[in-house]
């Protein structure tokens, strides 16, 4: 029931909905984008590149760190999430903004020094050619910082939705655990071994706890379904019985993590940092 032949239309379809929520995802991934960027360690005059940037929404971070003498390119499959992060970061002389395939990245060998990702990588059809295509644009030593989700028993913030939207008819083809899926790289194992096989050296793998907190469940499972990329679509169009329903089995399933205050739900990502080698 999801269109996943077309993932730069399904993610541009929800620029907006990104564009509109980018303060709540940054506050609750704000610790992990921190260690993020510190485990890259940015120097002035850098070049860097973040692929699947979304909105954009640490370009002037980015900007900041490599000062004038640095670079930074932004980004993303979709057109539509491009431009959006266009907007965000007009007038930073340093920052470029492209659209472009982290299965293909089209880029000379060697032209970064860092790359980069957050929650993208997990969507490549085939991890091994996308770290061994960042692993071509990275120069000697180069850095790379991803995260990625880990397994679905750690992220019930998502599976609260996905499972209800499953047990209620809306999307078929079991858990996105398979290649491309929302979980697909969250077996801290396999992500390293991919990176080692992409030629990456010094591989670290981190756990990072998370907590998503809304007032109500309603608006947990409104904003998580209209950020669900090729999901959206498929609930924003449910007949209103169906997204009804939707609720209501969120609501059981996320009945541990709902209290007078609203909810707060627990997600787990892992924080991958490496080194190129060539």
């Amino acid at each position: 029931m999801m269109n996943l032949d077309d993932p730069a239309q399904s993610w541009s379809d929800v620029a907006a909905a990104w564009d509109a929520s980018v303060d709540f995802v940054d506050d609750h991934s704000a610790a992990a984008t921190a260690r993020l960027v510190d485990r890259v360690d940015v120097h002035s005059g850098d070049r860097v590149l973040e692929l699947a940037a979304g909105p954009g929404s640490i370009g002037q971070q980015l900007s900041t760190l490599v000062g004038p003498t640095g670079t930074v390119l932004l980004s993303d499959i979709a057109p539509g999430m491009v431009d959006v992060a266009r907007r965000r970061n007009g007038g930073l002389d340093n920052v470029e903004v492209a659209v472009l395939d982290l299965t293909a990245i089209d880029r000379p060998d060697r032209s970064f020094d860092v790359v980069v990702c957050r929650m993208g990588l997990m969507f490549a059809p085939e991890p091994a050619d996308s770290f061994a295509e960042i692993h071509r644009v990275l120069a000697p030593g180069g850095r790379l910082g991803a995260l990625t989700w880990a397994g679905m028993e750690h992220n019930p913030w998502m599976t609260c939705v996905g499972m209800a939207a499953m047990i209620n008819g809306l999307v078929s083809g079991g858990p996105p655990v398979g290649p491309g899926g929302i979980f697909s790289l969250g077996d801290p194992t396999q992500v390293e071994a991919v990176a080692k096989g992409a030629g990456f050296v010094d591989v670290t793998v981190e756990e990072i706890d998370l907590t998503f907190t809304s007032p109500s469940i309603d608006e947990h499972v409104a904003r998580v379904s209209s950020l669900a990329g090729p999901m959206a679509s498929v609930l924003a169009a449910a007949p209103p019985d169906k997204q009804a329903a939707l609720l209501k089995t969120a609501a059981d399933l996320a009945a541990p993590y709902i209290n007078d205050d609203g909810v707060a739900i627990p997600g787990r990502a892992l924080l991958l940092s490496c080194s190129a080698r060539w």
